[in-house]
């Protein structure tokens, strides 16, 4: 993807952010205790991505599968933050849809 093409979809879909929001993560609002049961989880990363990087993704993956409950990991190596703007967003697509048939 070009840097006009980025910078395009960046205006059509970008959403301003609180910085409440971040402010947030510090208080015990944002605690999670990862040994608790929780429904199945699929991390994903992209291999590109420069805002959340994958290992970023891996490793919080790997907090959450302490226990019995389902956790998975998929990272898509040539993709940046912006999944739906690649041109593989189907083939993607289709993997969470077959990872969530799997857990029925």
């Amino acid at each position: 993807m070009t840097c006009e093409q980025r910078k395009q979809l960046f205006y059509k879909y970008a959403i301003p952010e609180s910085k409440l929001i971040i402010r947030d993560t510090f208080t015990s609002v944002a605690k999670i205790n990862f040994n608790n049961e929780h429904p199945p989880l699929l991390f994903t990363g992209g291999g590109q991505d420069q805002i959340i990087p994958a290992s970023l993704n891996y490793n919080n993956y790997k907090k959450y599968t302490i226990g019995n409950s389902i956790t998975d990991y998929k990272e898509f190596k040539n993709h940046n933050h912006l999944v739906f703007g690649s041109q593989e967003w189907k083939k993607d697509a289709d993997f969470i849809l077959y990872w969530l048939e799997g857990i029925k």
